[in-house]
């Protein structure tokens, strides 16, 4: 069984539950402390039971609380290699015990309290951005967002899964006419930017299997997309491909979303 649910999801902060096998865990924690202990109260869940904060990246929407958390609750933070280097170097998360620092090698499986955990290598403008998959007893979990271009890798670890979480950032139109500097504009149409929902439903299409039930369109843009845009667009996409899943759902930009429970 999976339990999944997006505390929080674009440019202002991003969030993610994920509990399966006994373990409660957290990807990325772009809000404050206090909103996530929150959330988990919500939800049921005593943020002193997290088995740890899995960070995709170093930007600031995703790692405002991680140091916190990490202090305050003493719960371990996973991230890749790279991305420790540079909390190391910039301090942008304050000091953390050494004892909960974790790395997590891109490609390598981690067994975290009998739950399998692999990070996948992902194109985005960060040390060493990092999608997550999450398994156990055969059912399988997948947050990717963040992610500029479609991989191999990004495919090969999307299929399988029950749950996915993808980045459907921005429509490439209203990015054309909308407000942002041009450098600002190629910076996430670019392969180390953000993915568009057309490339994100194509994504899906790629990747569908008879294990998948549930997609979530998460980091969608404020200024160049909208929940109804970017829903259309997907929805559309898997129709016309023949592709079905249970559920699609948009994750909630500063609430708690719906808990998705798999398997």
């Amino acid at each position: 069984m999976i339990d999944f649910c997006t505390i929080a999801s674009g440019s202002s902060g991003n969030c993610t539950y994920v509990g399966l096998g006994g373990q409660h865990f957290l990807v990325d924690a772009g809000i404050s402390g206090k909103r996530i202990e929150h959330a988990l109260q919500h939800l049921k869940i005593n943020i002193r039971d997290l088995s740890g904060v899995f960070v995709t990246h170093e930007h600031r929407d995703h790692i405002t609380a991680v140091g916190v958390l990490a202090r305050r609750f003493k719960i371990p933070v996973y991230a890749t290699p790279f991305t420790w280097r540079y909390f190391l170097r910039h301090g942008v998360i304050g000091t953390v015990s050494d004892d909960l620092i974790r790395h997590i090698v891109p490609g390598h499986v981690l067994d975290v309290d009998g739950v399998a955990v692999t990070a996948f290598d992902i194109s985005h403008d960060a040390s060493q951005p990092a999608g997550y998959a999450f398994e156990f007893d055969e059912e399988k979990a997948v947050i990717v967002t963040d992610l500029g271009q479609v991989t191999d890798t990004v495919r090969q670890h999307l299929k399988g899964a029950g749950v996915i979480v993808i980045e459907s950032n921005h429509d490439p139109e209203m990015l054309e006419r909308g407000p942002y500097p041009r450098q600002l504009k190629d910076r996430v149409a670019g392969n180390r930017g953000h993915l568009s929902n057309a490339a994100a439903g194509m994504l899906l299409v790629e990747v569908a299997g008879t294990r998948l039930e549930y997609v979530v369109l998460a980091h969608l843009s404020e200024d160049n997309n909208s929940p109804m845009i970017a829903y259309d667009t997907v929805k559309r996409i898997l129709d016309v491909n023949d592709v079905h899943i249970k559920q699609l759902i948009i994750a909630e930009r500063h609430h708690v979303g719906e808990m998705i429970r798999y398997g």
